[in-house]
């Protein structure tokens, strides 16, 4: 009995050593140890903010096209593309879903939010150029703010790009349907903070904007400022 286990154990080792040898008969090498080193994306685009713009909005790809509505709405507005390449701002930058989705959007989009005459819009000629403009301009901000320089947890309330008094009221026609009611913000700012907790598996302390809308994709780094994009409509309306 003895006899037998030996055995036993002795084919175990010369099946294990056979198998080791085996990988270098047959011309492969041993498995190396995986590398668990963490690579970071780098967050720097290398380009303006509207370079970074136009390439995702006019893209043969789907992704290369995330950005076709926003841009389709700078042009309606007829804002100069200027205001992208300055330097020292944050740009908060619309995906597609943000304005737009199916055939009667959401009330988490800018068509389904804002509804004229009672009715989600379908293109940005059911508004005033004057209104789109103003919201644009709400989403450029004045100085640079992202995971870098934002102080943890505590709000920091900036200004934006809108003329002060330009966002006290709804224009005639337009009422709000959301779950973030209109309030008049005659001072055009908006809220920042890092949220210290993680409210879904895609999204790690994120940037979260007037309390109520969580970055996307935030903290992009253009040569001429920061880039945060969001996909559900921004109310201009501050927290009190």
């Amino acid at each position: 009995m003895k006899a037998i286990k030996i055995r036993i154990v002795y084919l175990f080792f010369l099946t294990v050593l056979w198998g080791l040898s085996g990988c270098t008969l047959f011309g492969l090498d041993l498995q190396e140890d995986y590398d668990r080193t963490p690579h970071t994306l780098d967050p720097k685009l290398n380009r303006t903010a509207w370079q970074y713009l136009k390439d995702r909005a006019t893209g043969t790809s789907s992704d290369n096209l995330i950005f076709s509505r926003m841009l389709e709405g700078i042009r309606y507005a007829e804002i100069d593309s200027n205001e992208y390449k300055k330097p020292g701002r944050t740009y908060i930058f619309l995906h597609n879903d943000a304005i737009s989705r199916g055939s009667t959007p959401p009330n988490d989009s800018f068509f389904g939010a804002n509804l004229v005459n009672g009715k989600a819009a379908t293109n940005w000629n059911s508004y005033s150029k004057e209104f789109v403009r103003r919201y644009f301009e709400y989403l450029i901000i004045e100085g640079e703010y992202s995971h870098y320089t934002l102080p943890p947890i505590q709000s920091v309330t900036v200004k934006t790009l809108a003329p002060a008094g330009s966002l006290s009221a709804l224009p005639t026609g337009v009422t709000r349907h959301s779950s973030s009611a209109f309030s008049p913000n005659p001072e055009s700012q908006m809220t920042l903070q890092v949220l210290n907790s993680s409210p879904s598996n895609t999204s790690d302390y994120p940037v979260q904007l007037n309390g109520v809308r969580n970055v996307r994709t935030s903290s992009l780094l253009a040569t001429n400022g920061v880039v945060h994009v969001i996909d559900r409509f921004l109310t201009t309306t501050v927290p009190q």
